[in-house]
């Protein structure tokens, strides 16, 4: 068993988040081949790619509840059996409901997965450690995603092939699955959670604020590097692997300022001027992205300025959610609203941003980036050190004792 809160088990974590997040993003190279075969229109296969984002954004808060209630190495057990099923029930199907209740499966492995991990991070983890572990955390998603593309892309437009992608990732799973026996267990002497502790999250205002400061952050974040490779090659006229290129450089960059976040806040830097510098440089990118009077190659410095920014301020967000949890027993729960919002804004960014594309809808596309990181900022300045309850409540302790 690794030791709790060590680099190894953190690193163990990430990588359960890293092949979480290929469940969702593992469909979208091959998508095309997967519409032909199960003659898909437009519409399903969309929800053929976000079935599993769909249930992390409906389910999240309860399966963060599940966490606290039976712990989190059980969930993300759990949660690698249902994604190794999933992916079992995809590569065999052969007609639309068989492969929408693989999906299905996928998408409770998958919320099993990223709020089991986060949450194991933060219950082991205090300091500048668990700062620098949930900025490392919160690169996840784009490692997961440009890692995914570049493995999977090669077997597109190969007839079935697209049955080899869910088919390595389903031994990927199994793997994982056996490689829970690393992580550290629950805690003996911590008590039982009933359905009726969410209300103790709901009733706090401190989540909501993170939880809405995240929620504005996928939102944008997604919506823009989901149409990208649309946008780059209609309005500069180039080639869609050239475009997608692009997106892949800007995922990078998102993956460094992420990992950055905790090293700064090691160092000494403010939280909010963090925050705020962050906003600052994402919203120069995001506007000038967007500017009809804009160069390609200013276009791409401007989308890497801008997932720089995004990186800043999201790896910042996610390591106030230890001290928006109103008890150290509500963490999972905490992380699961934060989730929920999350994927919400992943849900909902996309159609905002492709909605725009039309004579004029830089206009729109600009107010959006504006609107977000105001979102972003408005509910975390001000936050505080980022001390969780445990401190909170010590220190209230050690004031009253003064008096």
């Amino acid at each position: 068993m690794l030791s709790p809160g060590s680099w190894p088990c953190i690193i163990l974590l990430y990588i359960y988040g890293t092949v979480a997040t290929s469940l969702v993003t593992q469909s979208v190279p091959v998508i095309g081949d997967i519409a032909n075969y199960f003659h898909l229109s437009h519409a399903s296969a969309g929800w053929v790619i976000s079935i599993p984002s769909l249930i992390t954004a409906l389910a999240a808060l309860f399966g963060g509840w599940l966490v606290d209630r039976i712990g989190d190495k059980r969930v993300i057990f759990g949660g690698s059996l249902f994604a190794f099923a999933g992916n079992v029930v995809v590569v065999s199907a052969h007609d639309v409901s068989t492969l929408l209740g693989g999906r299905l499966l996928e998408g409770v492995g998958y919320l099993s997965l990223t709020v089991g991990a986060v949450t194991l991070i933060m219950r082991t983890t205090t300091g500048a450690r668990r700062s620098i572990a949930l900025g490392l955390w919160t690169s996840h998603t784009a490692v997961g995603i440009g890692l995914t593309l570049s493995l999977v892309a090669p077997l597109a437009q190969h007839g079935e092939r697209w049955r080899w992608a869910f088919g390595g990732h389903a031994i990927l799973m199994a793997v994982l699955a056996c490689a829970v026996v690393l992580l550290p267990a629950r805690q003996a002497n911590l008590q039982s959670r009933r359905l009726a502790d969410i209300w103790l999250v709901l009733r706090s205002v401190r989540p909501y604020r993170v939880a809405l400061a995240s929620g504005a952050s996928a939102f944008i974040q997604t919506g823009i590097m989901a149409a990208l490779t649309v946008y780059m090659s209609r309005r500069y006229s180039i080639a869609i692997p050239a475009a997608a290129g692009i997106g892949t450089l800007a995922e990078v960059f998102v993956a460094l300022a992420c990992l950055s976040v905790g090293y700064l806040l090691k160092a000494g830097v403010r939280g909010g001027r963090l925050a705020l510098a962050g906003g600052i440089v994402m919203l120069c990118g995001g506007v000038a992205l967007y500017l009809p009077t804009v160069s390609l190659v200013a276009a791409i410095v401007a989308v890497c300025v801008f997932s720089t920014g995004i990186g800043l301020v999201n790896g910042y967000i996610w390591t106030l959610v230890p001290s928006a949890a109103p008890s150290t027993a509500s963490l999972g729960a905490t992380s699961g609203l934060v989730a929920q919002a999350t994927y919400l804004g992943v849900l909902l960014g996309p159609p905002a941003i492709f909605a725009s594309f039309y004579e004029g809808g830089w206009v729109v596309r600009v107010g959006l980036v504006a609107i977000a990181v105001v979102l972003q900022l408005a509910p975390i300045l001000g936050w505080g050190r980022s001390e969780d309850y445990e401190d909170r409540r010590h220190g209230s302790t050690q004031a009253l004792g003064r008096n």
